[in-house]
């Protein structure tokens, strides 16, 4: 049997996999700083609220709408309306997933061969979405320096005559880095001059902290939603903003002058149509589903920001690893000595203490020397595999050092 090249990725277990595996059915416990599941991480959640909005009579009649129903694209709006911004319903599009808005947009702007510039480090979605629709991703780079910045040279530099958009994660997974305004303009002008798209993921938008775990001023946190130049899609949903991965809804919204935003919609209107991939009952539920979620999503917040603070004072003053400064998003870096491998390091942390977290080079670090922690883990468990991972790192660092 014949199948797709598409589809011819590397299957076999690595390192770490295999030994994950291996710890798994001996029954030892595991500390896992992998996982980012909400509905795992021990807060609380409106349950009654939740379950009641799914049992809506509405949700029996089936009326099919590429865009999404009315009433659910009114209640993103008014969600973004609480936060001081203007959205017109007619440019929402609703999706299953932001995974399902990266392919439906990699549909509309690339043919085969075409080119996205995504950024490095990231998580590893965009090489398994661009594979899958034919769209090569070429990376531009985010630099640390006391804080994450994008390498604008990177940007220009990666663009050739097959470069068709550029992927803005903000704030980044996994390095928490929120998108400048100065940065914002500069990429704005890099992509009009080359007739380029922006695809902004903001999932992670009303995740917001600082090094002193105090929360960024919503004045200070740059959104592209109301972007009205250049054209640009902005990505969210309910995965993250409202807590609720299982419910599957997401969304697109467009943005850009009049004129190519109504072309880029009468052609998406067309792709969505094809699919109608949103299933009617969560549609209808989505008012009190993101209505509940603001609860839910002051608990992430949090949790995110109590086990970032317990993530930064674990570290020693004299450790020989750091923990890298984070504007918001889920995920904590801690900065390691290079005295082997990321592999090696996890590999060998989750085979001594039973920690599992993340090596860099799961997100593309062009160096080793990284390892990266889920902050939506339950306290109690967090606090322990943390402490548990820095006596680790200092434990080998002393090894590494002593005379052979």
């Amino acid at each position: 049997m014949q199948f797709s090249r598409r589809t011819d990725w590397h299957r076999r277990p690595n390192r770490l996999s295999a030994s994950l595996e291996t710890l798994r059915r001996s029954g030892r416990q595991i500390y896992d700083l992998t996982s980012a599941n909400p509905t795992e991480c021990g807060i609380a959640y409106p349950e009654g609220a939740i379950i009641s909005s799914l049992s809506n009579p509405l949700s029996i009649a089936y009326q099919p709408n590429p865009r999404g129903l009315l009433s659910a694209r009114e209640a993103i709006s008014r969600y973004y309306e609480e936060k001081g911004i203007g959205v017109d319903p007619s440019n929402l599009f609703l999706t299953a997933s932001t995974s399902e808005a990266y392919s439906l947009l990699f549909k509309l702007i690339c043919d085969t061969g075409d080119q996205i510039l995504i950024p490095q480090p990231s998580y590893p979605l965009f090489d398994y979405l661009s594979r899958l629709d034919d769209v090569v991703p070429v990376c531009y780079r985010l630099n640390y320096d006391l804080g994450w910045n994008i390498d604008l040279d990177s940007v220009r530099n990666g663009i050739t005559a097959s470069t068709r958009a550029i992927v803005i994660v903000n704030p980044h997974n996994p390095t928490g880095m929120f998108l400048k305004e100065a940065d914002y303009r500069a990429l704005k002008k890099i992509a009009a001059e080359h007739s380029l798209a922006l695809i902004v993921d903001e999932v992670f938008i009303d995740f917001p902290l600082d090094r002193d775990q105090k929360a960024i001023p919503s004045s200070k946190v740059v959104s592209t939603t109301d972007e009205q130049e250049v054209l640009t899609f902005t990505l969210n949903g309910i995965s993250k903003t409202a807590g609720l991965p299982q419910m599957k809804l997401g969304w697109i919204l467009v943005g850009g002058d009049r004129k190519t935003v109504a072309e880029a919609s009468g052609r998406l209107e067309i792709l969505c149509d094809t699919f109608l991939s949103v299933n009617t009952p969560v549609q209808v539920a989505l008012p009190a589903l993101l209505e509940a979620g603001a609860s839910v999503r002051s608990n992430i917040l949090a949790l995110v920001r109590s086990n970032y603070t317990r993530f930064c004072e674990a570290v020693p003053t004299d450790s020989a690893c750091s923990v890298l400064n984070c504007e918001g998003g889920w995920y904590g870096i801690l900065r390691v000595p290079r005295v082997m491998s990321d592999e090696e390091w996890s590999v060998g942390l989750l085979e001594s203490t039973g920690v599992h977290a993340y090596p860099g080079y799961f997100f593309d670090f062009e160096t080793d020397g990284f390892l990266v922690v889920s902050l939506v883990v339950r306290e109690g468990i967090f606090e322990t595999a943390v402490k548990k991972l820095i006596e680790f790192v200092a434990s080998r660092t002393r090894k590494s050092s002593l005379p052979k």
